[in-house]
C-alpha cells in the first residue's frame, strides 16, 4: 500500500493512535500514576509528534495554545499538520518520493514511547497520496487508517517487553520488574511506574492551566489532590465521547462542499477539539454553582474535585466526587451540543452529515467507592457509554434513514464491591416472574424541542434526564417548614422491594399507597390518566421502570443553588 511507485509526486499520509488506553492509564489506583500516564499520552499525539515531524519550535503545554499554532501555521517545510491532539495525530510529508522521511517520523516517535512511556500502547502508519485534491486525499485517508490497523494487530502490545525471568523484584505499584527505587517511599518501581510518576507534576500545570479559563482550580498539588479523593465517599468516572463521529470522518469528503480538504479536516479537528474542552469548562462551571463546592475557595478560586484523564477530540474521561457525577455529565453533553452548533466548521458538517447543525455525545457514568479498582471502573463507564449509544437505535431522523444526534448518558451506582460487569449487573436486575427491565436507561439530554419531528421523540421524551431528576425531587421533597419527606423512605422502600415481586405485586402496592399520589407519587406512573396506575412502561419496551433508578440515585443529584463567590481577576463563571 505505501510502494512508492505508486506515488510519483512523493507526498505521503502519516497516521498514529495510541491504543489500550484504559489499562495504560487506570493500571494502578495511585492517582499521580493515573495523571502521569495522562500527560504522557498527551504528549505522544502532540509535543513527541511535533518534535518527530520538525516542530518542536511549538508551544503544546496546552491544548488551547496548540491549536492557535496549528491553526495559524500548521507547515513547517515539507510537512503539515492536520490533526495532533491527545493520543492521535496526522501529518502530510511531501515531497518525499521513496517515503524515508515518512517513515522517520514514525520511527522516531515510536522509540520516543518506547523510551519515555513505556507500557504505553502507539502505532503508526503511512500511505502514499497521489495528488492533495479531495479525492485522491480521501482515498489516502482511508488508506493509512487502514495501513494503521493491520500494523496495530501486527504488533504485540507492550506486555512482552517485561518479563519476569529471570526472576527479579515486583514494582509495588504495577506489578511488573522493578526498575530502580522510588524517591517518594523507597519501594521498587518499574520503568512504566517511574515515567508516570515523573510525568504527574507537567499533567497538574497542564490541567491547572486549562481550568483557569473559568477561574477554577485543582487542589494545590498531587499529594493534596491524591489525599482529597481519598476521603471521598464516592468516586465517579465518567466516559464520554462522540457519536457517529466514525461515519462523518470516514466519508469527510461528501459534507465539505467544494473547500480544500485538509483544511477543512484541519478545522474540524481543532473545532472539535475546541469544543470538548469548551463542554468540560462549561460542565466544571456548574459545579461551581453547587452551593457545597462553591464555600471551597482558595485565593477566590473555586477548588474542584475533579480530575480530566482525557480531554482532547471528541474523548473525555474525567474521574470527579462521585455525589457531582451525573450533574457534571448531564452538563457536559448539553453543552457539547451547544459549543458543537455554535462553530462553523463543526456545524456546517454536521447540516451536511446528518442534517441538523450540531454534533451529540453520549457518556457512561460509573459511580464506586473510592478503592474500588479503577480500571474496573473505567470498563464499567465504558460499557454504561456503549449502553448510551443505543439511543441511536430509538431516535432517528424524520423517516428514519439516519440516526438524529441525540446525547444521553446511562449510569450505574455500585454499592456492591463484588463487580462482574455490566450485563451480569443488569440481568440481575429485572423482575423476577416477567423479567421487566428495573432500570430505565439511557438517559437523553437534549432539550425535547431539538428533536421535534424525529421518530422516536415519544421515546425521548419517556426516557429525558430532566423526567428522572422530577422523580428524584419528588423523592427528596420535604413537607413545609419540617424536615420529614411528603414521600416517606420506609414506605418507598416497602415498594422498592415488592419490586422483586413482578409488575403485578408492584402495582398492587402501588394502589395501597394511593394517598402519596398527590405528594409526588404520581410522577412515577408510566400509564397514561385513564389506566390503572403502574410504575412500568408497556410502549413496546417489554415493561421498564425508572423508580429504581431515582432512588438509588436521589442523593448523586444535588440541588444547585446560584450563589456568589469572590473571585480576583475576573467575574464568576
Amino acid at each position: 500500500m505505501d510502494d512508492p511507485s505508486h506515488n510519483a509526486a512523493g507526498d505521503w499520509l502519516v497516521f498514529f493512535e495510541t491504543s489500550g488506553n484504559q489499562a495504560y492509564i487506570f493500571g494502578t489506583n495511585r492517582l499521580r500514576e493515573n495523571v502521569g500516564a495522562s500527560e504522557l499520552t498527551y504528549k505522544a499525539g502532540t509535543a513527541w509528534i511535533l518534535e518527530a515531524a520538525g516542530f518542536g519550535d511549538m508551544d503544546a503545554t496546552t491544548p488551547s495554545t496548540l491549536r492557535k499554532q496549528l491553526s495559524d501555521n500548521p507547515v513547517r517545510g515539507d510537512v503539515e499538520v492536520i490533526l495532533a491532539t491527545s493520543g492521535k495525530a496526522l501529518l502530510l510529508v511531501a515531497n518525499d518520493p521513496g517515503g524515508d522521511r515518512a517513515r522517520g517520523i514514525v520511527r522516531r516517535v515510536t522509540e520516543k514511547v518506547a523510551a519515555d512511556a513505556p507500557g504505553m500502547s502507539i502505532s503508526g502508519a503511512v500511505a502514499p497520496l497521489a495528488s492533495r485534491d479531495s479525492p485522491s486525499f480521501s482515498t489516502a485517508y482511508r488508506a493509512v487508517h487502514e495501513r494503521f490497523f493491520n500494523n496495530r494487530e501486527a504488533v504485540p502490545n507492550p506486555s512482552p517487553r517485561f518479563a519476569m525471568l529471570p526472576f527479579c523484584e515486583r514494582c509495588v505499584s504495577s506489578g511488573l520488574p522493578a526498575e530502580s527505587l522510588s524517591g517518594r517511599n523507597g519501594g521498587p518501581v518499574s520503568s512504566v511506574t517511574k515515567k508516570k510518576l515523573d510525568a504527574a507534576d507537567a499533567w497538574f500545570k497542564r490541567a491547572s492551566k486549562v481550568l483557569e479559563q473559568r477561574h477554577l482550580m485543582l487542589s494545590r498539588g498531587i499529594d493534596e489532590l491524591e489525599k482529597d479523593f481519598e476521603q471521598m465517599e464516592w468516586l465517579g468516572v465518567v466516559y464520554a465521547d462522540g457519536s457517529g463521529l466514525g461515519q462523518i470522518m470516514m466519508n469527510f469528503e461528501r459534507w465539505i462542499g467544494d473547500a480544500d480538504y485538509r483544511q477543512a479536516l484541519r478545522a474540524f479537528s481543532l473545532a472539535l477539539d475546541e469544543a470538548t474542552e469548551a463542554a468540560f469548562l462549561d460542565a466544571c462551571g456548574e459545579l461551581s454553582r453547587i452551593r457545597d463546592l462553591a464555600r471551597n475557595t482558595t485565593a477566590g478560586k473555586l477548588k474542584l474535585p475533579i480530575v480530566p484523564l482525557l480531554l482532547g477530540g471528541d474523548d473525555l474521561t474525567v474521574l470527579v466526587h462521585g455525589k457531582y457525577a451525573l450533574p457534571f455529565a448531564r452538563k457536559f453533553l448539553e453543552a457539547f451540543e451547544r459549543q458543537t452548533s455554535s462553530l462553523p466548521a463543526l456545524a456546517g458538517v454536521a447540516a451536511e452529515a446528518l442534517s441538523v447543525g450540531r454534533l451529540a455525545a453520549n457518556a457512561g457514568v460509573a459511580i464506586v467507592k473510592p478503592h474500588f479498582p479503577f480500571h474496573s471502573a473505567h470498563g464499567l463507564a465504558a460499557s454504561l457509554l456503549a449502553s448510551a449509544k443505543q439511543v441511536k437505535k430509538h431516535v432517528r431522523s424524520k423517516g428514519g434513514d439516519s440516526p438524529m444526534p441525540c446525547s444521553s448518558l446511562d449510569f450505574h451506582i455500585l454499592f456492591d464491591a463484588a463487580y462482574s460487569g455490566l450485563d451480569m449487573i443488569r440481568g440481575k436486575r429485572r423482575t423476577g416472574p416477567d423479567g421487566e427491565k428495573l432500570w430505565g436507561g439511557p438517559y437523553v439530554t437534549i432539550p425535547l424541542a431539538d428533536l421535534a419531528g424525529a421518530d422516536g421523540a415519544d421515546w425521548a421524551a419517556r426516557h429525558h434526564v430532566d423526567r428522572l431528576v422530577e422523580r428524584v425531587d419528588a423523592l427528596n421533597a420535604r413537607s413545609g417548614d419540617s424536615d420529614s419527606l411528603k414521600l416517606p423512605a420506609s414506605q418507598m422502600h416497602a415498594l422498592r422491594e415488592s419490586l422483586a415481586e413482578g409488575k403485578a405485586a408492584v402495582d398492587a402496592h402501588l394502589t395501597e399507597l394511593s394517598r402519596f399520589n398527590g405528594l409526588g407519587l404520581r410522577l412515577f406512573f408510566e400509564q397514561p390518566p385513564d389506566q390503572r396506575p403502574s410504575l412500568f412502561t408497556s410502549a413496546g419496551e417489554g415493561g421498564t421502570t425508572t423508580f429504581l433508578d431515582a432512588l438509588t440515585s436521589a442523593e448523586f443529584w444535588p440541588g444547585v443553588d446560584v450563589v456568589t463567590y469572590p473571585v480576583s481577576g475576573g467575574s464568576a463563571p
